[in-house]
């Protein structure tokens, strides 16, 4: 994968392989870089510490470990090709493909990279976002299957985030019915690779399986919880089929959402529902209780997909991409 220095700094100053010791930046420490200098992060590649501190205002801790970030370029790049022969491919905020809804919906809070593996074009366009309880009763697992043939017939990419029960229903049943599935993972992406099932879809060419964390990364509440933002960042409509009440990884990541605007949230009101949909409603989700209500709520969110052409970003769209949420 040709890289330009814009992408190839930003994997450099993020990537947790071949860290040795040296912190990569965060996402937010990462953007809060590129607004305070109004550079690119190309250009960072050729400054040395005293110009990041003299030239650019870095603290000199951060001009130091900015320093160590950009001199690991040896060692990651051996690690890049080895994930690309895996049919892993890295791909940043500067890179084509990269889902620009992150950006608008997420801000500071978008991951500036990510890991991802089948047809990543997929990332270009909103889907139909389905979550849920792990723990989803047979109710509540056929409205899953459900949604993920809606999305089919509709031709819309099913976001979910591959998961026990809710998740994995919804996957599997776009899978049967020939559907596009984009799955953000919260665990290893390595591991999920493995499966034959997953392994038969992405080499079909409608599924995308991707990760904002190493992909060797296993599973742990705060990726689970970084992961659900950009569900619903991804999605056009996010539908929670069944969630606990005040508690659990579906909970916070729709009451999350709700709150601080980063997608269209919906619930789902009927047959298999969990005690925490009523209180999602009332939090400003919106009912679905059949399948017509589904489809008019994705007709009144059809403005969400009409974003930017280009996924590229510069320094100097980074104050306008940060200031609001579509």
């Amino acid at each position: 994968m040709k890289r330009d220095d814009d992408s190839l700094a930003t994997i450099l100053l993020v990537s947790r392989l071949c860290a040795d010791g040296v912190r990569p930046l965060k996402a937010s420490e990462f953007w809060s870089l590129m607004e305070q200098t109004s550079r690119g992060p190309g250009d960072f590649l050729n400054l040395s510490q005293a110009e990041l501190i003299s030239g650019q205002g870095l603290s000199e801790d951060l001009a130091v470990r900015v320093e160590e970030l950009v001199g690991r370029a040896t060692a990651l790049a051996f690690e890049l090709e080895r994930l690309e022969q895996s049919g892993i491919k890295s791909v940043t905020a500067f890179d084509e493909h990269y889902p620009r809804h992150w950006l608008l919906r997420l801000g500071a809070k978008a991951p500036p990279l990510m890991h991802a593996a089948g047809a990543i074009e997929l990332l270009d366009s909103p889907g139909l976002g389905v979550v849920g309880s792990r723990d989803v009763s047979q109710a509540g697992g056929d409205i899953a299957k459900d949604l993920a043939r809606t999305a089919r017939r509709l031709g819309l990419p099913l976001v979910s985030g591959g998961a026990r029960g809710v998740d994995q229903l919804a996957m599997d049943a776009a899978h049967e019915t020939g559907g596009a599935v984009i799955g953000i993972l919260a665990d290893s992406l390595l591991r999920k690779l493995k499966r034959l099932e997953v392994r038969r879809a992405v080499h079909a060419g409608n599924t995308v399986m991707c990760t904002p964390y190493a992909p060797s990364a296993p599973f742990s509440a705060g990726n689970a919880m970084g992961r659900n933002k950009l569900i619903y960042a991804q999605a056009k409509l996010t539908v929670v089929v069944a969630s606990d009440n005040g508690a659990g990884g579906t909970w916070s990541g729709a009451s999350e959402a709700l709150k601080r605007g980063f997608g269209s949230v919906a619930v789902w009101r009927g047959p298999g529902e969990g005690l925490g949909n009523a209180p999602l409603q009332e939090q400003g989700a919106r009912p679905i209780l059949k399948r017509e209500d589904l489809e008019s709520l994705l007709d009144s969110s059809g403005s969400q997909a009409n974003l930017p052409d280009s996924p590229k970003i510069n320094t100097t769209m980074q104050p306008a991409l940060f200031g609001g949420v579509v």
